[in-house]
This record gives structure tokens, C-alpha cells and sequence, in this order.
């Protein structure tokens, strides 16, 4: 699939489904999304269809992917623009990849992309439907025709792996994701030391921790720092430090995207739940990340090689995912109460050591902004992620017992 025909579907009627989609609540928009996909899937064959038609058949499509859900998630927007291939919407296609489900006796065979295994269940954000559904998972993934299981990061395997049957560990794999590269847009000499804030939740994104940290920031060096936060999540009554500029925005633009990157000295994401997307376009832009120490370990960041590393009290996806907190909002309420406690401030103060490491050293900050393109190159440019895929599409129509390497 080329840049030319990634405009060629559905694009209207996205654009009818955002206006509207712009005016409901968060979880209204899921249920609609889960509640209608049979009917953008219907459109999207209609239009795969009609492309056929009228360009020809030419090489014939291999692979089926639900072009319906590549708007909805920064992830698998590359699909896209960026495919190893031309996919096709009829999922009567040779193979076919399905996003964050695994049909129930599939026709065709099958590799699967999901974030985490209980994703699979189809809803990452109810962790109870999630862990009830395990035996679920397990007969799905089992199935003949589901040939292969991936998700974004070694880490990511490792914990789902306490919920697959070991017998099944083989068809578990990870592909990381990617971004475009970009152009390099050197910052002007003198320029104030600028840190990026995105954001999509509040608490859990460790958005007060990152306010606390930048207020120290500001106070010691004035109008020589500032943050630009990309963000909903504010509370309305909260006042933001001087010296930010909020942009309030559901989704960055791709001017907006490079705006803010080709600003910033660094990326900062003191989260503690899953994060991957900002980090992986970090590095295409070739801007340093600091960042918690999650599941990932260092596979998005290299610790003081594309940025830092520090290390919070707690995260989602560790030993305690189902045990301390079996419900999502039992994970937000337990950081709301290690906040009040003073538990997170360790991760202030970890981060305003850092910041200052970086504040003070411009020439290391440029190394590191190196080290970043490079390791977006090897590892999350499209040409890195597609050679992954075209591997895995292959083992997949073999009937290969062996996630490929």
C-alpha cells in the first residue's frame, strides 16, 4: 500500500464520524465504535471494492486489516500511510490480521494484534472483564487458524504471558511500533529549555507530578524553562504554572505533532500505566525522553543514551495488576492515595534531578538526540516494523509453529 492509495478509502465517512464523535463523552464513543463497526466495515469493503474496479486488480491482496479502526488509535494509524503492503477490507483475504479480537472458529488464518493478551476480551480499560475472560483468551488464541499473537514490546509479552497457557507461549510475539521519520529542525541558539508534556488521562499519566516537577523548574530558572502540555485532562479548577502552553486538543494534528516536537529539548512522561506512542515519535523527531521505568523497561528509552530512566513506586501492568487493584478505577484510587500520602514524590524529585541534568548540559542533550534517530531507525522506523510484519505474515500462511525472530 502507497501514499497515493491511502487516501483512497473511508475517508469521508471518518470525517462524518469525527463531527459527531467531537460532542459525546469518552465511553459513549467506545460503546458506539464496538456497537457499529459492522457497518464501517461495510463501508470500508465498499470502497476496497470499488478501488479494485477501477484501478484494476494489479497484485492481489494477501492480507485483510480492518482499515475501520485505523483512525481510531495513533498505533495503528501507519497502516495507512506507511503498510508493508496493500491490505484489503474483504476478510475473505488469504490471512488476515485482526486488531484486539480473535475470531471464534475463523475462516481464514490469522495473526492478532492486541496491546496486552487481555485485550482480548475487548476492553483494556475493564481489567475485571479482562481477567474473568482469561479461560476465553486462552480457547481463542488456542484455535488452529490464530496462527500468532503480537503486541508492542518485550515487557508487554512477558506479562501477558501470566494469563496465557505456557503451551501457547510459541504464537506470542512483539513488534514494535513506528513512526515516520523526520526532518531534523535544529532549535535556535538560546532558545529556553523546553519540556513536552502529552497527555491523555490525568492521574495515571502522572500529569500533577510533571506540574509539580516544572513549578520547581520555573522557580529556579525563571523564564529559561517552559512546558508545552498537550492535553484535556485538566481539571477545571486547576491553574496551571506560569510559563505553560496548553494546547487543548482530543488528538495533535500532524503541524501540530511537529509544532511541539521540533520545540521541545525533551519529552517528559512520568506515567504509570501504558504509554508507547509519544515515545516511539520522540525518537523520530530526535528529542531525549524522560520517562518512568514501566513494563518496557528500556526498549523505548535508553537510559542515559536517549534520555533517562527513573524509576515510580508503582505501575499497572506489574505483579500487582489483579491482585491490589482488579478494577481500573481500583489502580486510579490507589494513585490518588499514595499522592495524598506523599508515595509519587519520588518521582518529582527523581525528575527534577534529571531535568537539571539535562538544563544543564545542552551538548549531551544533542547527543542524546542522536542516539534517539538512530534508535528510531533500527527499531521504530516503518521499514523496521514492516520487515517485522511481512516475516510474520509469511510464518503465518506456513503454518509455522515458532513466533519468527
Amino acid at each position: 500500500m502507497n501514499s497515493a492509495e491511502s487516501k483512497t478509502s473511508s475517508d469521508f465517512w471518518w470525517t462524518v464520524r469525527k463531527s459527531i464523535s467531537r460532542r459525546l463523552p469518552y465511553r459513549v464513543k467506545l460503546r458506539i465504535m464496538g456497537g457499529y463497526h459492522w457497518f464501517f466495515l461495510q463501508i470500508d469493503r465498499l470502497v476496497d471494492l470499488i478501488q479494485l474496479t477501477v484501478n484494476g486488480l494489479g497484485q492481489k491482496p494477501r492480507v485483510y486489516f480492518p482499515y475501520y479502526l485505523t483512525k481510531r488509535h495513533n498505533a495503528w494509524r501507519t497502516y495507512r500511510t506507511h503498510g508493508p503492503l496493500r491490505y484489503t477490507a474483504q476478510p475473505w483475504a488469504e490471512l488476515c490480521h485482526w486488531v484486539n479480537l480473535v475470531p471464534d472458529s475463523p475462516r481464514q488464518p490469522c495473526v492478532v494484534e492486541c496491546e496486552h493478551i487481555l485485550a482480548l476480551a475487548r476492553d483494556i480499560t475493564n481489567w475485571q472483564r479482562g481477567l474473568q475472560s482469561v479461560d476465553l483468551i486462552n480457547r481463542l488464541v488456542a484455535q488452529e487458524k490464530c496462527r500468532f499473537v503480537f503486541t508492542y514490546s518485550a515487557g508487554l509479552v512477558e506479562h501477558s504471558r501470566r494469563y496465557l497457557h505456557p503451551d501457547l507461549w510459541f504464537k506470542l510475539g512483539h513488534i514494535y511500533l513506528c513512526f515516520p521519520p523526520q526532518p531534523l529542525v535544529p532549535l535556535p541558539p538560546g532558545s529556553p529549555f523546553t519540556i513536552l508534556m502529552i497527555a491523555s488521562r490525568y492521574s495515571d499519566k502522572g500529569l500533577p507530578e510533571a506540574l509539580q516537577a516544572f513549578r520547581v523548574m520555573r522557580q529556579r530558572h525563571g523564564g529559561d524553562v517552559r512546558m508545552l502540555l498537550v492535553t484535556q485532562a485538566i481539571p477545571p479548577t486547576y491553574s496551571l504554572p506560569e510559563g505553560v502552553s496548553h494546547y487543548d486538543t482530543p488528538r495533535m494534528s500532524d503541524s501540530l505533532k511537529a509544532h511541539v516536537f521540533q520545540a521541545a529539548h525533551v519529552l517528559y512522561v512520568p506515567c504509570y500505566s501504558d504509554t508507547a506512542v509519544p515515545l516511539c515519535e520522540a525518537s523520530a523527531f530526535g528529542v531525549p525522553v524522560l520517562a518512568t521505568r514501566i513494563h518496557h523497561g528500556d526498549e523505548y528509552v535508553q537510559d542515559g543514551v536517549t534520555g533517562y530512566l527513573i524509576t515510580p513506586p508503582v505501575y499497572s501492568y506489574s505483579e500487582q495488576y489483579g491482585t491490589r487493584w482488579k478494577l481500573w478505577e481500583d489502580f486510579l484510587a490507589d494513585l490518588d492515595e499514595m499522592r495524598e500520602r506523599g508515595e509519587l514524590q519520588t518521582v518529582v524529585d527523581q525528575s527534577i534531578d534529571r531535568l537539571e541534568t539535562m538544563f544543564n548540559d545542552r551538548a549531551r542533550l544533542t547527543e542524546m538526540g542522536h542516539a534517539a534517530r538512530a534508535l528510531h531507525t533500527a527499531r521504530f522506523s516503518p521499514e523496521a516494523r514492516n520487515r517485522r510484519l511481512l516475516q510474520l505474515y509469511e510464518a503465518a500462511l506456513k503454518a509455522e509453529t515458532q513466533f519468527p525472530e
